[in-house]
């Protein structure tokens, strides 16, 4: 029995990302038992994966974390991964008996200070892709990445979540959270927020109009002045459910969505169109087809972030008017 422990205690899509390479050590290593300590952020959502064993949540407390570390001195694994570079994780692995240690980080000061200390270190710099760091480690370890361990998400569990859309047909999904407004996202990037709330509404007619498809619109937990306006011109149909006709075909608005709701959106959607999250690697673990919304500052970061996408075209965030053109050209 081979014991590996990885820490993954950030964001849903970063255990995505990762998720490649549990599955592919779990298709490989008949022996493997899997455990993943995680945050607050992205606890819950683990543990609905098949491919890992346990799910334990890294401790905020003080006296607790000093529990949680000489709990696990007293154990002995066949492998530690450092995936979120963080020094509460990297403590961790320095103290924990394993055959092998391996970290991920960006920051070349861990490397330089660190390298004799574990079996291999992944410096950020140094790799083309994330993907890449997954497939060199595989390859380290002697496991074979097979093109299946890209679908990571379950299809079949998503299908039977308690969230009934049997009522949409074909259909585009644009995620529009708060992303998408200036003054609630990364104040550097550059704006894509609508001129107004009419400029939105005909956005959203354009997508259906040259798709022929219906169109769902799903938001995120912070309301602003854009979904009050859909709300006002939607008709209210169930629940947080809006539909708005357009000739032959319906947008329907989706308000304030529980991620698993989200999800399996995401698995019966035709295309989907985000700003650059979690959202875009549900997409990518479903293989689904993703219009993917960035910054350009940011270009050499989602590029390894995002190298094992398939079907996946980027947009660059350039002024509302010149991404939904984009975004248009690209459904």
């Amino acid at each position: 029995m081979n014991k590996y422990i990885f820490f993954r205690t950030d964001r849903i899509g970063d255990f995505l990302m990762s998720s490649i390479l549990f599955k592919s050590i779990k298709n490989s290593d008949n022996k493997s038992i899997i455990t993943i300590i995680a945050s607050k952020k992205n606890f819950e959502y683990i543990k609905n994966f098949e491919f890992v064993d346990e799910v334990i949540l890294f401790p905020e407390n003080f006296f607790k974390k000093f529990l949680f570390y000489f709990k696990f001195f007293l154990k002995r694994y066949y492998l530690v991964g450092v995936l979120d570079g963080k020094k509460r994780s990297i403590y961790f692995s320095l103290i924990v008996r394993s055959k092998y240690k391996f970290l991920f980080t960006y920051k070349k000061f861990y490397y330089l200070i660190l390298k004799f200390l574990y079996t291999k270190i992944f410096l950020d710099e140094n790799c083309s892709s994330k993907f890449d760091e997954i497939k060199t480690l595989l390859n380290h370890l002697g496991h074979t990445f097979l093109e299946n361990d890209l679908n990571t998400i379950n299809k079949d569990k998503v299908s039977n979540y308690k969230f009934d859309i049997s009522q949409l047909n074909k259909f585009v999904l644009i995620h529009f959270d708060e992303k998408w407004i200036f003054n609630d996202y990364i104040s550097s990037y550059k704006s894509i927020e609508p001129l107004n709330q009419k400029a939105l509404l005909e956005f959203l007619e354009k997508i259906v109009l040259n798709t022929g498809m219906n169109l769902v619109v799903s938001t995120g937990f912070r309301q602003n002045q854009y979904i009050d306006f859909l709300k006002d011109k939607f008709s209210y149909l169930d629940e947080n459910i809006y539909i708005y006709n357009l000739q032959n075909k319906k947008i329907y608005l989706y308000d304030e969505l529980s991620f698993s709701q989200l999800e399996k959106l995401i698995l019966n959607c035709n295309t989907l169109i985000t700003c650059h999250g979690a959202p875009s690697h549900v997409g990518a673990a479903l293989n689904k087809k993703i219009i993917d919304i960035i910054d350009w500052s940011e270009n050499d970061f989602f590029l390894k972030w995002t190298a094992h996408f398939r079907n996946h075209s980027l947009v660059y965030r350039d002024g509302f008017d010149n991404v939904q053109k984009k975004v248009i050209s690209l459904l």
